[in-house]
């Protein structure tokens, strides 16, 4: 129904005054009932520019017209009746009449000043009162150009409200007869009467409306500050109980129409449903869907398709890839209950806005037995495709969200500006930029606790009973459809609530932080340039910043443990996958496009390297091998070498992560290390064992194989103790754990490489390390996992610690325990097969695209740099940037980093030092190699006679048959090698010279040679069998060694792997000095190869005698006197004078003219030289002969010490037969002499004796004299 009434004015539609009475009736009130009612609706129909048409078609209209008649007498002086003092009568009654199946068909003529109108402001509207007058002010013109209304039936009308109920009577009786007599008449004429009649009436009605209201009422002074929420929404009462000012600020249309809203959309029926249900969110559901309170969105909602990997990488993995989401279904729209409030302001702040909507089932009602749940359902298609893709799924699944009870609790703070809301032109009145515009934000700061909106409260409240269900429309893993039951144990486990929660507290912390808020202000700002009535889009930029992303510690909580458990939920799903699955056979890996005579046959390294099988069978061995642990532990020998090489005492390998992470949203993530657990566990280790010409099986386990993840984690959250510590943000320590048990892994490759390529690869190549792995790839071809298979004994951990609070570590802890429980088995039994079937697939997907990368154009092994043709500099080839340039070098990385990074590896591991002051290369190559050589660590033992020969000797009358015979040369403690050990070090200034030096007999062993000597003899009167062992003991033994190597640069480049053990190589890209014909330097002295100093000492040498079957005593007192004090003072002094004279022999200009020779004979020699020739047997030099050095260095040497050795044993021996032979003969001569002859004999030996001794007193021999060299004195008879 609707009232229309107007108390200010007194309506009056009729008046009469004659000579009886006068009389006025007026219009008190029209009422009209059956406005809802209306059959057909078709209104604002375009006929003309400014011409629309209506059509209305209603059932019924019922009018009730109040008015009110007022008689008294005559006041006229030539009245019949002189009443003056009579009051006057006033009757009010109503004129009630009703029209049935109107149609009311009418077309208005409206030309609205687009201008005037759009310049109306907002603040002028706000006033009932002054609606029609803004409106109305902005008409030009108005008028009905068309009104006809039919109806089909009349009600007779009746009058009430008489002051006599007879006349009550009378009128209607008179007025129905009257009404049935003409209403056939009334009807037809109705149309042509409202036409021609009612038209002009209601056109000339509104031209005096027009004319008397069309003025809009200015609006009132601009208002300081923001508005009032409470003022603005609630009525003038309700605003003032609220601690509004209750003066009505902002007019009474919003207050009015918030009336209206809660009246007829916000009350709630006896079970609570709200009438906007019925109103609203229903018939608009059901346009959309054809549902009442569905709404569906068929086809693709999102679509992330990748039709075709580009990135060949990611080819190994599929070729293409689709995530869609589709068909949303929404239903339980329809479900809105009380409480729901929408912008209730709130009572203790001007700018704050309470909102609620709750959504879903009441209390006590199941999800079963109700239908207004909210739900939510789509389809989600995970497509991987690909022909080799071991990944390939097309799963396309229906997944569905059930919430029966939702409630979304939110409080807004805006700061609306007045002046601007009052303001506001209704041109405007569609642009959201310029409402945004009213939201007030600083125009200097820009921070964002000025934004003119921020979201003080946050919150989704959700009934615990929500479900998940899903289930498969179409899925290539059949084992998705018992996804339903994870989603049960995912249930049980309240990891669907526990996500839930997490997630509602991310998105409500970033509605209210920072972040937001400075967006917000960003946009208001933004706005305020763009809205046309501000006038600010031609201003300059402000120079504002706005808060950038930061990250609550709540968020990354919450990650952390949405990343732990999620991880447990894929590897769930893809156990169920693979559960129950056989293993494949191994695949055969086919070989195209080249003779098996160009591979290398993998069972025969022999025919690459000389030593290549010999090394591989002495690796294997070792490695699997069961040895004796620097511990005392008996362990793999694989063990062994990793504990000596990279392993921690806890038998960790701690590997340092390069890349420091980042800092992004108040979040800075450290990478620290990535350990590796287990590796000191090897069971097994069976590698390289070949199957076959081009394959090899490995078969590896371990009692324990994990990996550990150590990083530093910190967020900027003003909330915590970090930011308050003096503002010091303390990475906190983050640990992920895998740790498996009892792992196995056998697997077998096939490789294919190609013999020439490989053997033909330049050095210049590979210098970087970053070309190594597309250099090897260029050689193969083929490769590939034929089998691998991998299982395990037990999962023992898999943990997050340090950072996350203990409740979250408590849930993570409870899920991962769950998740052992039920799934641990299942997990383990699939691990084989997952490996198998997908592993493997992949892995070889990967190979493939390196090999088929390094045999495409560009991608293939890079040729070596030709731009450099200098002298290779060791301080930028062996050094950093930074060292490098602190010895004066480029630190260009023009040589790559391979010689950077293996320099660097060598350093660090020959410095480590143990208690004993030795280098750790003693444990790691010579206790190795010493062992397998001689089964004693440390030594080298050469057994059998090195060296025999027999001659005669006849000197002062002895003649004897002498033969001497060296066997049993050993070498001991050569794992005394102290510590620092200098090796290949670039010299500041330099870059062509090398430093080097190393200490043997370091510690509590010396550095010993030695071996056994056999000397016998036989002659006149003399026969002689000795067998010795003699033994050379150094101690502390330095070397110091300078050597000038010019390397050419691109012969450096262009050298190949094949001759990289090649000595000749190695001098053929050296500069090649002139010699003359005698083969002597011609030039400059330091070029080529230099040996520019040498020095060697030891601190102590110590010579010994074992007699093992002596037939001489004197033997016995020489090995007294060398091991006394003055002995080894003497043997030391003596060793010490031997290495100078050694070291002066090498510094010499014949050592110089050996090196000088065999770099001119150098390139003939290197079979990769364009000089070569095979049958070159050497440079021809006037009057001078080669001089062949020995294949066997370790015999050259030997032999040296040896003839050295011998030589003084046979000196000793010689001596000792000559002076007994001479005093036997003497003694024979005695006996011939008288008594007097010997007498005199004697006398003069006493006086001879005494002489000597007078001599001994005030002069020194010339053994004994410090002046004469001990070399000399030990050759004076």
């Amino acid at each position: 129904s609707g009232f229309f009434s107007d108390e200010n004015s007194n309506n009056i539609i009729f008046e009469g005054h004659d000579k009886l009475t006068e009389t006025t009736m007026s219009l008190v009130s029209i009422r009209v009932q059956g406005l809802d009612t209306f059959k057909e609706l078709d209104l604002l129909n375009v006929v003309g520019n400014y011409t629309v048409r209506n059509l209305l078609k209603m059932e019924r209209l019922t009018f009730f017209i109040e008015l009110e008649a007022t008689m008294m007498a005559s006041s006229l002086s030539s009245s019949f009746i002189d009443a003056s003092n009579a009051k006057p009568i006033t009757e009010v009654f109503t004129i009630a009449f009703t029209a049935n199946d109107i149609e009311i068909d009418f077309t208005i003529l409206l030309a609205l000043n687009e201008m005037t109108l759009g310049t109306i402001q907002l603040g002028s509207m706000l006033h009932t009162t002054n609606i029609l007058p803004c409106l109305f002010s902005a008409i030009d013109k108005a008028s009905f150009t068309g009104l006809a209304l039919t109806v089909t039936d009349l009600v007779p009308p009746t009058m009430t409200g008489f002051l006599d109920r007879g006349i009550d009577q009378i009128m209607s009786s008179g007025a129905t007869a009257l009404f049935n007599m003409y209403e056939k008449a009334m009807i037809r004429a109705m149309p042509n009467f409202f036409q021609l009649f009612v038209r002009d009436v209601i056109n000339d009605y509104i031209d005096g409306v027009v004319s008397l209201l069309g003025k809009c009422p200015d609006t009132k002074p601009p208002m300081s500050g923001f508005v009032d929420f409470r003022d603005l929404f609630l009525d003038p009462d309700d605003a003032l109980a609220s601690g509004g000012s209750g003066d009505a600020p902002y007019g009474n249309v919003i207050p009015w129409i918030m009336d209206i809203i809660d009246d007829q959309l916000f009350s709630a029926d006896e079970s609570g449903q709200l009438s906007v249900n019925e109103l609203m969110v229903r018939p608009l559901t059901k346009s959309q869907s054809g549902i009442e309170g569905s709404l569906h969105f068929n086809g693709t909602l999102i679509d992330l398709n990748k039709r075709q990997v580009t990135h060949k990488i990611w080819t190994s993995f599929a070729d293409n890839l689709r995530l869609r989401l589709s068909d949303l279904h929404l239903s339980g729209l329809d479900s809105m209950r009380v409480p729901t409030e929408i912008l209730s302001p709130k009572s203790s702040s001007a700018h704050t806005l309470e909102n609620k909507i709750s959504i879903g089932v009441t209390e006590n009602v199941s999800i079963t037995d109700n239908s207004d749940s909210l739900r939510a359902s789509f389809g989600f298609e995970l497509l991987v495709g690909g022909e080799n893709s071991p990944l390939a799924m097309n799963n396309l699944m229906d997944l569905e969200l059930i919430v029966p009870s939702l409630d979304i609790l939110a409080m807004l703070r805006a700061t609306v500006e007045v002046d601007r809301l009052m303001k506001f032109p209704l041109k405007d009145i569609t642009n959201v930029d310029c409402w945004i515009s009213t939201l007030w934000s600083s125009k200097n700061s820009g921070i964002e606790s000025d934004a003119g909106v921020a979201i003080e409260y946050l919150n989704m409240v959700l009934d615990d009973g929500m479900m998940v269900n899903a289930s498969c429309i179409s899925c290539t893993n059949q084992m998705l459809n018992q996804f339903n039951s994870v989603l049960s144990f995912l249930e049980d486990q309240e990891w669907i609530s526990n996500i839930r929660s997490r997630a509602i507290l991310i998105g409500s912390q970033l509605a209210r932080g920072e972040w937001v808020q400075g967006m917000i202000a960003k946009q208001i700002d933004s706005s305020s340039r763009r809205c046309p009535h501000l006038n600010f889009e031609n201003s300059m930029p402000l120079a504002q910043k706005y808060q950038k992303f930061e990250t609550t510690r709540e968020m990354v909580d919450g990650v952390l443990y949405g990343g732990m458990t999620l991880v447990q939920v894929i590897a769930i799903v893809m156990a169920q996958k693979h559960t129950g699955v056989d293993l494949p056979p191994p695949v055969d890996i086919v070989v195209s496009g080249a003779d098996k005579t160009e591979l290398i046959d993998l069972t025969d390294l022999g025919s690459i390297l000389s030593w290549g099988d010999m090394v591989l069978d002495e690796a294997r061995t070792y490695l699997g091998g069961v040895v004796e642990s620097k511990r005392g532990e008996q362990v793999l020998g694989i063990t062994n070498l990793l504990q000596s090489l990279i392993l921690d005492d806890d038998g960790l390998l701690k590997i340092p992560i390069i890349d420091k992470g980042f800092i992004a949203g108040g979040v800075e993530l450290s990478l620290y290390n990535v350990t590796l657990v287990g590796l000191d566990s090897f069971a097994k280790f069976e590698v390289l064992k070949t199957s076959g010409p081009q394959a090899f099986g490995n078969i590896i386990r371990l009692d324990k194989l994990g990996v550990t993840l150590r990083m530093g984690l910190s967020v900027e959250d003003p909330n915590t103790e970090q930011l308050r510590r003096l503002n010091t943000n303390k990475l906190e320590t983050i640990t992920v754990s895998l740790i498996f048990k009892d792992v196995e892994i056998d697997t077998s490759v096939m490789l294919a490489l190609d013999r020439e390529l490989m053997r033909s690869m330049k050095l210049g190549s590979i210098l970087s390390i970053d070309n190594i792995s597309s250099c090897l790839f260029s050689t193969i071809h083929a490769i590939g996992i034929q089998k691998l298979v991998m299982t395990l004994g037990n999962i023992d951990e898999f943990s997050i610690a340090g950072f996350v609070s203990a409740a979250t570590q408590q849930e993570i802890d409870d899920f991962t325990a769950a998740v052992f429980t039920n799934y641990k088995p299942m997990i383990i039994e699939s691990l084989p097969a997952f490996t198998a079937t997908v592993v493997r697939p992949l892995l070889n997907n990967v190979l493939q695209y390196f090999m088929e990368k390094a045999k495409r154009e560009g991608g293939a092994c890079r040729e070596p740099d030709e731009s450099l043709t200098g002298i290779v500099d060791f301080r930028d080839l062996f050094l950093s940037q930074s060292k490098s340039v602190a010895l004066l070098g480029s630190g260009l990385p023009k040589y790559g980093d391979l010689f950077r990074v293996l320099h660097s590896f060598i350093d660090d591991v020959i410095s480590a030092t143990n208690d004993l002051g030795q280098s750790n290369i003693n444990d790691l190559i010579i206790s190795k190699l010493t062992d397998n050589q001689s089964n004693s660590t440390g030594a080298l033992f050469f057994p059998g006679k090195l060296f025999g020969q027999e001659f005669d000797i006849a000197l002062n009358g002895l003649n004897a048959a002498v033969e001497i015979a060296v066997s049993d040369v050993r070498l001991s403690s050569l794992d005394s090698i102290g510590a620092p050990i200098r090796l290949l070090q670039p010299v500041e200034g330099e870059a062509s010279i090398l430093n080097n030096s190393v200490s043997v007999g370091v510690g509590p062993d010396a550095l010993r040679v030695s071996f056994k000597l056999f000397v016998a003899g036989e002659g006149d009167d003399v026969k002689i069998s000795n067998e010795l062992e003699l033994g050379l003991s150094l101690k502390n033994l330095s070397v110091i060694l300078e050597l000038l190597a010019e390397i050419e640069e691109q012969a450096f480049f262009s050298f190949p792997i094949k001759d990289i053990l090649d000595f000749n190589c190695w001098m053929a890209t050296m500069p090649t000095p002139f010699i003359d014909k005698f083969g002597i330097r011609i030039g400059s002295p330091d070029t080529g190869l230099v040996l520019r100093k040498i020095a060697m000492a030891a601190a102590e040498a110590r010579l010994d005698v074992n007699c093992i079957s002596c037939s001489s005593s004197v033997l016995l007192d020489i090995s007294t006197y060398l091991s006394s004090d003055d002995g080894v003072t003497d043997t030391t002094d003596v060793a010490n004078r031997i290495f100078d004279y050694g070291t002066k022999l090498l510094r010499s200009q014949l050592v110089q003219d050996q090196f000088d020779r065999m770099l001119n004979e150098a390139e003939m020699k290197c079979p990769h030289s364009a000089n070569y020739n095979a049958n070159f047997a050497g440079l021809k030099f006037d009057e001078m002969d080669a001089i062949e050095s020995s294949e066997d260095a370790y015999g050259f040497l030997i032999a040296i010490i040896s003839v050295v050795a011998v030589c003084a044993v046979v000196v000793v021996l010689v001596y000792v037969a000559v002076n007994w032979v001479s005093r036997r003969r003497h003694n024979r001569w005695v006996g011939t002499l008288t008594r007097a002859q010997k007498l005199q004999l004697v006398r003069e030996q006493r006086e001879e004796t005494e002489r000597e001794k007078d001599l001994n007193k005030i002069m020194k021999s010339l053994f004994c004299s410090a002046e004469v060299p001990i070399s000399l004195r030990l050759l004076i008879p």
